[in-house]
């Protein structure tokens, strides 16, 4: 018959002769959660009551890392912890710390029958049904007042079983799928989910529970009021004391105004405010990243630049709104004309630039587009205004050449055209 052994002691020294009747095993100083599990599942094979750790007090740096690494595992929801204090040691401050962490008793070494004694009045205690109870009551009040805690966070939090079936949540994940609790827990995301977005979850939590570790990932949600949502998924699965996954906590962060932010930011980074086309530098970045590709397959490109005629005298005879308003008509008619690929953008006060793939195209568009803003005035609020523009185009394979580059190209063709006479597309072509 094997000996049942009430203690798991956690020592980086030799197990004392006083305590070898009661001690499972003995465990290095630097608590390792693996190597202690290699040693749990023979041991709490057997009725778990009146059982208890034990951790070697008389290091003060290293038994409390002990126990907060016990309390992290989930351990301590399964068994107390009792601290063995070895003689010579200052019992009076070390059980002070060891109440405070939620030590059932300290053991500090005696004679052998009075330690003896003491060891089995702890385990009687341990074992008496009354100490049971008071455990269980305080494990209710501590669940309360989790539950209080989780309540007043306002991110949603959940917790599933291992069968992905939810077992606890806060209010704000009540709030979030607009269903009661009771509608909750004993369900799992088919139950409380659009199917497309249970398909989604159902997924990251296989695939979390396999890992068996922690898993962090944005996604959109479905909010109670229909509303989708971004939001940054928080997940970890949490095990019993043999390792097994038992399931997961989660928490879901709303980062939906953060990502509109994001996306505001990164408007007006990148496109002209006046006109919402592509700004300069927004232009040359992506017009660098497509020539790599239209280098490979060795197509022409045709890059342009254009800006409007006499701007200047526009803006002194009808003001800087009857300017803009030009500006703004202009580049919608020029953009209507183009294809979706094509770039377009503001560079500069009145000066714009156009990107395209091909050669016919390019000539076709550069020839049409004065004519398209020469034949209609821009209607403002002052009456209308008549516009042209003077256009430089260059037709060419970018074999070694850079943005900038083409665009010096274009400007001189955009020069050429204003020397003879404005309103007119000039195209250079290097093919």
């Amino acid at each position: 018959m094997k000996k049942d052994y009430p203690f798991f002691l956690i020592s980086g020294n030799p197990v004392p002769a006083v305590l070898r009747p009661w001690v499972r095993n003995c465990h290095g100083e630097s608590f390792d959660k693996a190597a202690v599990s290699a040693f749990l599942p023979e041991w709490l094979e057997q009725q778990p009551v009146g059982r208890c750790w034990l951790i070697d007090g008389s290091q003060p740096g290293q038994w409390q890392p002990c126990v907060a690494a016990l309390r992290e595992a989930g351990w301590l929801d399964v068994l107390p912890w009792a601290m063995w204090l070895p003689s010579g040691c200052d019992l009076e401050q070390v059980q002070a710390l060891a109440w405070e962490q939620g030590a059932s008793d300290v053991l500090q070494a005696e004679t052998a029958d009075a330690f003896a004694q003491r060891v089995e009045a702890l385990l009687a205690r341990l074992r008496s049904p009354h100490w049971q109870t008071a455990r269980l009551q305080q494990m209710r009040m501590e669940h309360q007042a989790m539950r209080t805690s989780l309540d007043n966070i306002p991110s949603p939090i959940f917790i599933k079983n291992a069968a992905g079936v939810y077992i606890e949540c806060n209010q704000a994940f009540v709030d979030y799928l607009g269903l009661s609790r009771d509608q909750i827990i004993g369900k799992t995301v088919y139950d409380v989910a659009p199917l497309e977005l249970a398909q989604i979850y159902a997924a990251a939590d296989e695939k979390l529970l396999s890992a068996g570790e922690r898993q962090i990932y944005d996604a959109r949600v479905q909010w109670s009021d229909g509303s989708r949502r971004d939001v940054t998924f928080y997940k970890a699965v949490f095990h019993d004391a043999k390792g097994k996954p038992l399931g997961q906590a989660g928490a879901i962060f709303d980062i939906t105004e953060k990502k509109s932010l994001e996306s505001d930011l990164r408007a007006l980074a990148e496109t002209d405010a006046l006109t919402g086309l592509l700004n300069r530098r927004s232009f040359i970045d992506q017009a660098q990243r497509r020539l790599p590709d239209l280098r490979s397959q060795q197509a022409p490109v045709t890059v342009m630049l254009f800006d409007l005629d006499q701007f200047k005298q526009i803006n002194d005879q009808w003001g800087h709104a009857a300017g803009d308003a030009v500006l703004r008509e202009v580049s919608q008619r020029i953009g209507q004309h183009l294809r979706p690929g094509d770039l377009l953008a503001r560079i500069g006060g009145d000066e714009f630039a156009i990107l395209l793939h091909g050669a016919q195209e390019g000539c076709v568009v550069a020839k049409r587009l004065p004519g398209l803003v020469a034949a209609k005035p821009v209607r403002t609020e002052h009456g209308q205004i008549r516009c042209t523009i003077s256009l430089g185009a260059v037709v060419i394979f970018p074999t070694q050449h850079t943005v900038d580059e083409l665009l010096h190209l274009a400007d001189r063709a955009l020069y050429q055209a204003k020397n003879q006479g404005r309103n007119q597309g000039m195209v250079n072509q290097f093919l």
